[in-house]
């Protein structure tokens, strides 16, 4: 249950890390959002930029996280330790699931997709117009 509290809370703070980077990205690209839009792009078509952006950002964090997991999990279950009582190990206890790796993969996919979306929207909705003539937003 720890682990499992644990590994929610440091999803949740990644998808607040990917959701302030994708903000700024926004932010940081008012001008080209209003010019794409004043060009022809459909509200759907700059959210979709976004979106696509927040979907290379949950694949290659979960392709590299999964990586990085299998070998560290590997590596501490090759630490040699003397346990002799009820339980006998000479390395740590590792349990090796498929599963785990599933579930943080979607997880962690989910919390992206909802990291990007607020951001996507909020790109989609910025008048063109207003935006190039230099008004704030």
């Amino acid at each position: 249950m720890s682990v499992a509290i644990t590994v929610s809370l440091i999803i949740l703070l990644a998808g607040f890390g990917i959701f302030n980077v994708l903000t700024m990205s926004v932010l940081a690209k008012i001008k080209e959002i209003a010019i794409l839009r004043s060009m022809g792009y459909r509200r759907v078509d700059i959210s979709a930029i976004f979106l696509w952006q927040g979907a290379m950002i949950a694949v290659a964090g979960s392709v590299v996280g999964c990586l990085l997991g299998a070998l560290m999990t590997w590596g501490v279950s090759h630490i040699p330790i003397r346990i002799r009582g009820l339980l006998y190990a000479d390395h740590f206890l590792v349990t090796w699931e498929w599963r785990h790796y599933f579930w943080a993969t979607l997880l962690a996919i989910i919390a992206v997709f909802i990291a990007s979306y607020v951001p996507a929207r909020r790109a989609a909705e910025l008048p063109p117009v207003v935006t190039l003539r230099g008004s704030s937003v």
